[in-house]
């Protein structure tokens, strides 16, 4: 079918895959209306087919209106097709067997939340309805009223790492225990679960096998159940937490007839039902806990899968004209580097990775962590100065902050300001001690080397 064919199309069943357009590869508005678009689950839902147009092709999905999505395309022009109540509805997009687009319906599974009647889909909740809490100070089930009901929309950034591009977490059926939870539990990775008095982030279990990133759902809804007073409730089996209110309300829309405003922000030091815990003596044993489940919720052997790693930083440094130079000395944890005439900075360049990459997501540090630099030195016409830009409270761009007054740590390429020693001809020996380094992921080299290009 063409776009500009007009008319409209009932999409009849779950699975209706015979849809092809075309004329859109270099954008454009599909002016027939579909309807009916819609399914059961992913890989068994309608889908239609964009001729001419790759998955790689669009950089972003968005909805005009509730009956329309708009695909924004690489090369900044967009498709518009207009499908009856398509904002609802989740979408996966995925190159079919000819080599085109197809954009396919894919719906999380609705998350079942104890009430006093029985376990009732989130979207069905209604302000007013009771819930079931758990008062595990008293060791008590006690029902609270829902006093706000909101719902938004999640579309996956997949250029970004699994965390941070808004991939649901799949917990699998049984993985915290037998029953629990009682089907597969879908979860935003910042969602907290609860466990021995503690609300621990979901992100901090992802095993890769009984908990993953669901890489398959790149669309989806998700909803945020408010009490009275933040709780501790069940959904799918499992306990995990009701909305608390820390100051992102406004992107969600309420859902249900009566409308309420929302109050004072709150916080988890004041409000929580029970503290927010990442601390990783706590979430690391609970991570070894469920990592010994893995075999048995899955029903096999789960190979065991290693990435490589290095203890070498490779420190460089990069100069303003974009020169590198190399160590004229490493001796342990002591390098040299020859400065021509001219620099009045450079930039520590090396490898870098996230703790919660290399030690284990039970490790809430996501910062990359490059060299942890102390003493810095630059010798020049038989002068020695001191350099200290590094560890002042207003750091250069490029450097963290650590519990050590006399260190810092880059991330990977940090800025370090000479000064104006080397002018007139001189040239200069800048000395550094490095007081720790690594270990780094392989694969991570290639995030440092893009960053130190557009440095």
């Amino acid at each position: 079918m063409w776009n500009n064919a007009g008319g409209s199309v009932d999409l009849q069943g779950d699975t209706t895959t015979g849809l092809v357009i075309s004329g859109l590869a270099s954008g454009g508005t599909l002016h027939t209306v579909i309807s009916g678009f819609n399914g059961a689950s992913a890989s068994n839902s309608d889908s239609i087919e964009l001729a001419g147009v790759k998955a790689a092709d669009v950089s972003a999905v968005t909805y005009p209106s509730a009956d329309q999505v708009q695909l924004t395309l690489s090369n900044g022009n967009n498709i518009t097709l207009n499908i009856v109540g398509v904002s609802n509805y989740g979408f996966t997009l995925a190159d079919g067997s000819d080599g085109w687009l197809n954009y396919e319906v894919c719906f999380l599974s609705g998350s079942m939340i104890r009430t006093p009647e029985g376990d009732v889909a989130v979207e069905n909740l209604q302000i007013g309805d009771q819930v079931v809490a758990f008062d595990w100070k008293n060791n008590k089930e006690v029902t609270h009223p829902v006093v706000w009901v909101g719902k938004t929309h999640a579309t996956v950034r997949a250029g970004l790492l699994d965390d941070e591009a808004g991939y649901p977490v799949r917990i699998l059926k049984d993985a915290i225990a037998e029953g629990v939870p009682y089907k597969d539990m879908l979860i935003t990775p910042e969602h907290c679960l609860f466990f021995e008095g503690k609300f621990v982030p979901a992100r901090m279990l992802v095993n890769g096998v009984s908990i993953f990133y669901d890489k398959s759902i790149t669309s989806y809804n998700y909803y945020h159940v408010e009490t009275e007073q933040h709780s501790v409730i069940t959904s799918d089996g499992m306990l995990t937490e009701s909305y608390l209110d820390t100051g992102n309300r406004r992107s969600f829309r309420q859902e249900g007839s009566v409308v309420t405003l929302g109050g004072k922000t709150r916080s988890w030091e004041d409000d929580a039902a029970a503290p927010l815990c990442v601390d990783r003596a706590f979430v690391e044993a609970l991570f070894r806990k469920l990592e010994c489940r893995e075999n048995s919720v899955i029903s096999r052997e789960v190979p065991v899968l290693t990435q490589e790693q290095t203890n070498d930083p490779d420190l460089h440094l990069i100069t303003q004209t974009g020169a590198v130079i190399r160590p004229m000395r490493h001796n342990g944890q002591h390098y040299s580097f020859m400065l021509p005439s001219g620099i009045q900075s450079v930039r520590i360049i090396s490898r870098a990775s996230r703790p919660a990459d290399v030690i284990g997501p039970f490790v809430d540090d996501r910062r990359y962590m490059g060299v942890a630099v102390t003493d810095i030195h630059l010798l020049s016409t038989k002068q020695q100065y001191d350099i200290t830009t590094h560890l002042q409270a207003e750091k250069p761009e490029g450097w963290h902050a650590t519990d050590w007054t006399d260190c810092a740590w880059t991330n990977g390429n940090a800025v370090l300001p000479l000064g104006e020693h080397l002018r007139h001809g001189k040239m200069g020996i800048l000395s550094m001690t490095i007081r720790a380094a690594g270990p780094y992921l392989i694969d991570d080299q290639k995030m440092v080397e893009t960053k130190a290009r557009s440095a």
